[in-house]
């Protein structure tokens, strides 16, 4: 590996969310929680999160999936306000160079 290919690799998943996981969904009572990479953990309201990614539906959310999150101030305190949904990827899929 030359030094070009070390120097784009480390950016290959960067982006500008911080990093965590759906920790509970609420679905009755449109809230959830997301932990952070720390182990805090934040509540967001469906009503109140934007959601980017593969879709805009908070009830698309899965507990235990991973997202990248921003927080914001509300009246009752810090939550998270967008939610960024990453596309799965499975080690199980073939890659379309391996097909033959």
């Amino acid at each position: 590996m030359d030094d070009s290919e070390e120097s784009l690799e480390p950016f290959a998943n960067a982006d500008l969310f911080y990093h965590g996981v759906i920790a509970k969904l609420f679905p009755k009572n449109n809230m959830g929680i997301v932990r952070t990479e720390s182990g805090r953990e934040i509540a967001f309201a469906y009503n109140l999160v934007i959601v980017l990614g593969g879709t805009q539906d908070p009830n698309d959310l899965r507990e235990g999936q991973k997202v990248g999150y921003d927080l914001g101030w509300t009246s009752s305190g810090l939550r998270v306000t967008k939610i960024k949904i990453y596309p799965e990827t499975s080690p199980n899929d073939p890659s379309p160079d391996l097909q033959g």
